[in-house]
């Protein structure tokens, strides 16, 4: 038996896979052709790519990957009955934290940015001088609020703003 010869064998040529293959780059090509000056444009849109840019920088600045890797519980009770927010220590954080330091970042860099291109925009010098005022503020509040979460994250920071 083992000496015996057994016959080549040869796969005759697969056309459907020939057929699909070339359907399929038709396609693509076809798609790609039709499809590109819709997609083009948001592709190249400056302010979109900006405003991603900005969402992942806010959210891995303020600590999203920290809350991955130690599985840190969402929010934690304050022994009262109560909810906290915000957890004393630079090596303990809540998940909720996270999200409410990203917003104040998110909300500061909105106002730097509306203060820098779209206030000097403003045609008529009292609305300008009104969201020059208005854009000020709300640039102070949030960060004499950010000054008060370092607080209480380092009970030893001296520095604070009225408001808080």
């Amino acid at each position: 038996m083992a000496s015996a010869s057994y016959p080549p064998i040869h796969r005759p040529f697969n056309y459907i896979r020939l057929i699909f293959i070339t359907t399929l780059l038709l396609g693509s090509i076809s798609l790609f052709s039709i499809a590109s000056p819709y997609i083009t444009p948001v592709i190249q849109n400056r302010n979109l790519w900006a405003a991603i840019s900005l969402i992942l920088v806010l959210l891995f600045t303020s600590g999203h990957m920290f809350n991955h890797i130690r599985k840190v519980p969402y929010v934690s009770g304050d022994g009262k009955g109560g909810i906290t927010y915000f957890i004393g220590g630079f090596s303990n954080q809540l998940g909720l934290e996270t999200q409410i330091v990203a917003a104040m970042y998110g909300i500061l860099s909105f106002a730097t940015i509306a203060l820098a291109l779209k206030v000097p925009r403003i045609a008529n010098a009292k609305q300008q001088q009104a969201a020059i005022i208005v854009w000020s503020a709300v640039m102070y509040g949030m960060y004499g609020f950010m000054l008060r979460v370092f607080h209480i994250k380092n009970g030893g920071y001296p520095f604070h703003l009225p408001p808080f």
